[in-house]
């Protein structure tokens, strides 16, 4: 069955018009996933459009795969290593990074190993007040999750967190910094 939005067919170059509307709504990343989803369309092709000279078009399309990754992690899991690389080579400056962070943090479930590139990315970047407090909590979710996994990197964490000055820090580093000191005295005890 083809999900339908508007009478459009997403297919190839109805995806890549789509997805190079200036206005992109919930509704039409949400249809275009669902025909992922049942096969429709194709996910290479999508993930090839993250690639684009054209910013607007590559940013839907990761923004498609971000709402991909929340309703079905497994379709995204072959790409893991993949989405790691787009962390790592995303202009810090733009949401299009905090798309692949949230897309890397989701994906962490699928596997037990430990990317280290991306552990040092986020470690690296959990004080840079350069970067947005959205993908620096992103940052400081994904180190958690990995050093989780190996103990002995949680004292490393510790050690990152411990930099942070709490007092200017907004409520969204706060709130995660919390969270995640929780888990820590539970793991130390």
């Amino acid at each position: 069955m083809l999900y339908l939005l508007n009478n459009w067919n997403y297919r190839a170059m109805d995806i890549i018009t789509t997805l190079s509307d200036n206005r992109l709504h919930k509704n039409v990343v949400d249809a275009i996933v669902d025909d992922i989803l049942v096969g429709n369309t194709d996910i290479d092709m999508l993930w090839n459009l993250t690639d684009s000279d054209d910013p607007r078009l590559a940013w839907h399309a990761v923004w498609v795969l971000e709402a991909l990754c929340k309703k079905d992690r497994k379709q995204l899991a072959p790409y893991q290593r993949r989405v790691v690389e787009k962390v790592l080579a995303s202009n810090k400056e733009t949401g299009e990074l905090r798309l692949w962070l949230n897309i890397s943090l989701m994906l962490l479930s699928e596997t037990k190993d430990i990317d280290v590139d991306l552990l040092n990315f986020s470690l690296d970047n959990i004080c840079n007040m350069r970067m947005a407090v959205a993908m620096r909590a992103v940052c400081i979710k994904i180190a958690y999750q990995m050093c989780k996994r190996e103990p002995e990197l949680l004292k490393e964490l510790q050690a990152v967190l411990s930099m942070l000055d709490m007092k200017s820090e907004q409520a969204a580093i706060k709130s995660v910094v919390k969270k995640v000191a929780l888990c820590l005295n539970k793991c130390s005890h």
